[in-house]
């Protein structure tokens, strides 16, 4: 997940955490002065004592989390307390104080007037009275929307504190404790301290740590070891609405035992003692992730383990957010990594970051028996035939997509191909598919990315801190495997535009990108998922049941004719819609010129659609006089029970 505000604005919040703007009058009108900050910086100093906090989650009636606070200080000073803005998953502001309510700021049961800084509205100064050594702080918050149901309860942490700035928030020693509702079995990463009250206490640990170690918890659960007991252990932690939904058949808890086995074969030692898949099943089918160093929340569809086959876009999920592990916490770009979740990050290695990691997703998952060579094939194609389709790359490069968080988030996006929004996902497995090809090809084969991800990545321990990169460490490391001008190779890329050819990677190891008249599996699945029929790849646009326009492609035959999203077809050839009459059109658009009827702008009119052609679908073809490297990559490697061993290319 993510979103941020990019480097222009790093200086713009520096002056919005200031605690004004001057301005003085001049002949000429306003003149600007410097403001003078008000929220102190972070600094990397120690903290004295230790913030308590405890929620109470049982309010799921109202849905609201009530936040108790006691938090020391030193009497006679001014405090100022923040709630968090950045969120380390999302890469970018994505918290919003708009869910922070009945703010009430105490000493010795005294309430103390707090004001909320003019400038950072997530910011609030309290002037402390000699003498006090703790201020008690309590607040709701409101937002708890599914967070808080009868039955499952998630707790993040990040939107139910405040804290004091002027610390890394590694610094600031933390004891949480978490009332839920009755009958509700909690899983966190947290330590947990035995005790007689109703609550539960956790182990004293850092507001870092805090922060990266949501709660998870159920009426309906099981939590499935996939690993021996000890260090780097991971148990697949879920929580059902309903208990026939935690039954996992023993091919998928064997897959996850693999994928484990798989990524120690290739990263080595683990980041962590021991690490929980957070896995929520939900009945709206979608899935989604959040990743933490020590564990993940993984949003599923209840049906996902009883229901394999049509799973196709969610099953490497798991894999991807347990990668973050190593790719994003243990090391993480430099201008991705902040003190504290108030300071502005920015986003300029994201192709690596998440990039890299659904590469690695993808793959690993391959490797460990969740998907078939061919169906991750012919996911690779979608995302081949997507990315190579991409004509907002003539003005927008990767270097600048990955900017999305700053300005894109939660945006409505009417012209995803020309705008671009979060391609470094996507084309970020294409690159890096790319990288080990080009690895192989300058060392004969002999090395490829299992040897970068070996090298880039060990050194982990569970208490190691975090290792930040820049670009320079990438183009070093790869450097180290296969000499040559990586800088110049990766720049070419990431700032490429119509000269890119995305699929290079897919070519140099055996195989092409080519469209045929009948759709994959993994292409219907995400037709399924969006609810459309999508012909984006022969007459441009992708419709819902009831004639809905979804999406256009930009500079397409729909696009042409003048259509665009929001519009609705309601009749195909003079006859009315449905998806199979549509089809079906396109399909003897060759023979019978296609003309769409359409209500848009409260218009009806008879659109000519300019297209004679097939129904046009991606997918990988064999390139006769190559070899088959892909195959190679997508084999597993052979593992011992102590993390296995690193196979070089193959």
């Amino acid at each position: 997940m993510e979103i941020g505000f990019g480097r222009f604005s790093v200086l713009g919040w520096a002056f919005l955490c200031a605690a004004g703007v001057a301005a003085a009058q001049s002949a000429q009108g306003p003149v600007y002065r410097a403001p003078q900050a008000t929220v102190p910086s972070p600094v990397d100093h120690v903290f004295h004592g230790v913030l308590r906090l405890h929620v109470d989650a049982t309010d799921v009636a109202h849905r609201i989390f009530t936040v108790q606070e006691h938090i020391p200080v030193t009497g006679g000073s001014r405090v100022t307390l923040l709630y968090p803005r950045w969120e380390a998953a999302s890469h970018g502001p994505s918290l919003s104080v708009v869910d922070l309510a009945g703010l009430v700021v105490a000493v010795a049961g005294r309430p103390v007037r707090w004001q909320r800084d003019p400038y950072e509205p997530h910011a609030f100064h309290v002037d402390v009275p000699a003498g006090a050594k703790a201020i008690d702080v309590q607040f709701q918050m409101v937002g708890g929307g599914d967070l808080l149901t009868p039955d499952i309860v998630s707790v993040p942490w990040q939107r139910l504190v405040l804290y004091p700035a002027g610390w890394y928030a590694r610094n600031i020693r933390t004891a949480a404790s978490l009332t839920l509702p009755a009958g509700l079995r909690a899983f966190t990463a947290l330590g947990t301290e035995a005790n007689g009250s109703p609550a539960l206490h956790f182990a004293e640990t850092t507001l870092e740590a805090l922060l990266d170690a949501p709660v998870l918890a159920g009426r309906y659960t099981r939590q499935i070891p996939l690993t021996a007991p000890g260090m780097g252990s991971v148990s697949l932690d879920l929580v059902a609405t309903r208990p026939d939904d935690l039954v996992v058949p023993t091919d998928r808890v064997a897959e996850l035992r693999e994928l484990i086995a798989q990524m120690r074969a290739v990263f080595g030692a683990t980041p962590f003692a021991q690490y929980d898949i957070l896995a929520r099943l939900g009945d709206d089918g979608a899935s989604g992730g959040t990743e933490h160093r020590t564990s993940s929340e993984n949003g599923l569809p209840s049906s996902l383990f009883r229901e394999w086959q049509p799973q196709i876009l969610s099953r490497d999920l798991v894999a991807h957010e347990i990668v973050h592990a190593w790719n994003g916490f243990y090391r993480t770009p430099a201008d991705l990594w902040a003190p504290t979740p108030n300071v502005p990050v920015s986003g300029s290695l994201l192709w690596v970051y998440e990039g890299q990691t659904e590469f690695w997703g993808r793959v690993l998952a391959t490797r460990a028996g969740q998907f078939t060579p061919t169906e991750l094939r012919d996911r690779l194609a979608v995302e081949a035939a997507e990315i190579a389709a991409r004509p907002g790359r003539s003005w927008r490069p990767l270097s600048d997509d990955v900017n999305y968080p700053a300005f894109m988030l939660r945006q409505p996006v009417p012209w995803r191909d020309w705008q671009r929004r979060r391609d470094y996902y996507s084309e970020g497995v294409l690159l890096w598919l790319a990288v080990d090809g080009e690895l192989r090809a300058r060392t004969r084969g002999r090395r490829g990315i299992d040897d970068f991800a070996g090298t880039f990545f060990a050194g982990a321990t569970p208490k190691a801190p975090t290792r930040t990169y820049t670009f320079a460490d990438i183009c070093d490391t790869l450097h180290a495997i296969a000499p040559g001008d990586w800088a110049g190779w990766l720049r070419r890329w990431i700032g490429g535009h119509d000269e890119l050819d995305p699929t290079i990677g897919l070519r140099s190891h055996g195989w092409r990108l080519l469209f045929t008249d009948t759709p994959t599996a993994a292409f219907r699945a995400g037709e399924e998922e969006a609810g459309v029929a999508d012909l984006s790849y022969s007459i441009g646009l992708a419709a819902r049941a009831n004639g809905a326009v979804r999406a256009v492609a930009w500079g397409s035959p729909a696009f042409r004719a003048g259509l665009r999203p929001g519009a609705r077809i309601a009749a195909v050839n003079g006859v009315a819609f449905g998806t199979e009459a549509l089809l079906a059109a396109v399909r003897d658009s060759a023979r019978h010129p296609l003309a769409l009827t359409i209500e848009q702008d409260g218009v009806r009119s008879d659109r000519p659609i300019s297209y004679a052609g097939p129904l046009r679908y991606p997918r990988l073809e064999r390139i006769a006089d190559r070899p088959d490297t892909l195959s190679d990559l997508l084999a597993p490697r052979a593992t011992t029970p102590n993390g296995g061993t690193r196979g070089g290319a193959g």
